[in-house]
């Protein structure tokens, strides 16, 4: 890759060409692995030397544009990759029609056709990628898509040299193009338009743009629509149907706020995402016999798994007999040491009971999530807010009631996985603070909690049996 390197030198800026550049900023995902070499082009007279360069030494690069559908893997790239987010040479129209560079966003795109008063590109004022990359997939919104307005296209071949390429000849099809088979390279795209008021232009961009801020997760790092529609229904809707908001992996979740996308909350990895992808496949191919694609491309070497996956999920009623054996086990398990079998099935039977645990499902401030590694039930999370919080009933606080998890899980990161499941929930509401309780002989539990910033504020007496109590120590962390 040294000859390579020095070769593409000769193009390029050496300031636009980095050695193992770690992919994760080029990305709307925010995830990705390093890149070999990872070169900027600027126009594409320079992304045609790259290409007669890396011909000449047998290397078929991959092509990024912003990132916004692809999931790059831990692993990253090897190769060269091109990016091609500052290919922005090029500007213009001719009457109805106007000419764009390929890497210029498609918020860009719709912004310079309203302010030239030509309508038509309305649909693709909130879609999060680059001019070249919505034609490579037939990028679409609120019934519209690029194959609507696209009459031409120049692409760059791996030999370096320039095609031009009329509507008919692109083949565009649902999320595809010609240049899925003949890997060439969009630099530049032609798209006819139509006259229009660039108020009455303006007011139906502001109008799905607020759609768009309203239904999909903006605030958190995507790839945009993670499944392709499957024949006859909607991704996102089974998704929800099936009670999969919030099935997270690690930092990586299917939204809350629109079941169709999933999202990294903040230092998702690659295989998290992936993660998340599969357990929804299964469980919504077991659930309704449909088997959802991913819409995102996932590219790259993968890295190995160190340690179990941890799958969690909000608990459903169908989930309450499963979820009572568990608080009884894993309850058994703290306690049973200090407590005979028949005081621990008295509490049982008063506290984890199936109409208790319905009332716990249905109370509009708490929540219940399962764990789940290889698809073993391994522990479980309970957290409130409002009335329904426990000991004390703190304003504006979000309380962590129960963690609990299998000893034969112990060490295998499920127990950090709900709590840092439970801070996150915490961390996106209007909350001040986050308590929980903690058994006073835990040692080893009140450590973790302060290892994260919690904080002794008082304590709390609990009955076992009318003749036995406990004490919990209660701890609090500032959200603020």
């Amino acid at each position: 890759m040294n000859a390579v390197w020095e070769a593409l030198q000769q193009v390029v800026p050496s300031d636009r060409i980095q050695r193992d550049a770690l992919l994760a900023p080029f990305t709307t995902f925010q995830i990705g692995g390093p890149a070999d070499l990872l070169v900027l082009p600027h126009s594409i007279q320079e992304l045609q030397d790259c290409m007669h360069v890396l011909s000449k030494h047998g290397i078929e690069p991959f092509v990024l544009g912003l990132g916004s559908n692809v999931l790059i893997q831990d692993g990253g790239m090897r190769g060269v990759v091109l990016c091609l987010k500052e290919l922005q040479e090029e500007q213009h129209r001719n009457g109805t029609t106007i000419i764009m560079s390929a890497g210029y966003t498609l918020k860009e795109v719709s912004e310079y056709a309203q302010r030239e008063s030509l309508s038509g590109l309305e649909f693709a004022i909130g879609i999060p990628g680059s001019l070249g990359g919505a034609v490579f997939m037939n990028a679409g919104a609120y019934d519209g898509e690029m194959d609507q307005v696209v009459t031409g296209v120049d692409a760059v071949d791996m030999q370096g040299n320039l095609h031009h390429y009329s509507r008919e000849e692109l083949q565009f099809a649902y999320r595809h193009s010609r240049f899925h088979e003949n890997h060439e390279i969009i630099v530049r795209v032609t798209m006819e338009l139509q006259e229009g008021n660039p108020a009455d232009i303006q007011e139906r961009m502001d109008d799905l743009t607020e759609k768009r801020e309203s239904k999909q997760p903006l605030e958190h790092a995507s790839a945009g629509s993670t499944f392709k529609r499957p024949p006859g229904y909607y991704a996102g809707t089974l998704i929800d149907q099936t009670g999969l908001k919030g099935l997270s992996v690690g930092p990586a979740e299917v939204s809350t706020k629109h079941a169709g996308f999933v999202v990294n909350r903040g230092g998702a990895t690659a295989n998290d995402v992936l993660g998340v992808i599969h357990e929804v496949q299964k469980r919504i191919h077991a659930v309704h016999g449909v088997q959802l694609e991913p819409e995102v491309r996932i590219l790259g070497e993968s890295r190995e798994q160190m340690g179990s996956v941890v799958t969690i999920i909000r608990a459903q009623e169908t989930d309450i007999p499963a979820l009572s054996n568990l608080c009884a086990d894993t309850f058994r398990e703290t306690f049973s040491h200090d407590n005979t079998e028949e005081d621990l099935k008295a509490f049982f039977e008063e506290t984890y009971n199936h109409d208790v645990l319905k009332r716990e499902l249905d109370h509009d401030e708490s929540e219940t999530y399962l764990a789940y590694v290889d698809d073993a039930l391994a522990g479980y999370l309970k957290v409130n807010w409002g009335d329904a919080q426990t000991e004390r009933k703190l304003e504006n606080a979000f309380e962590v009631q129960r963690i609990y998890v299998l000893k034969e899980y112990h060490g295998q990161g499920v127990g950090k996985a709900l709590f840092e499941k439970a801070l996150r929930i915490a961390e996106s509401g209007d909350f001040d603070w986050a308590w929980l309780g903690v058994w006073e002989k835990n040692y080893k539990a009140q450590h973790f909690y302060k290892c994260y910033g919690f904080e002794k504020f008082g304590e709390h007496q609990f009955v076992v049996t009318p003749e036995k109590t406990d004490s919990d120590w209660l701890l609090k962390k500032s959200l603020r």
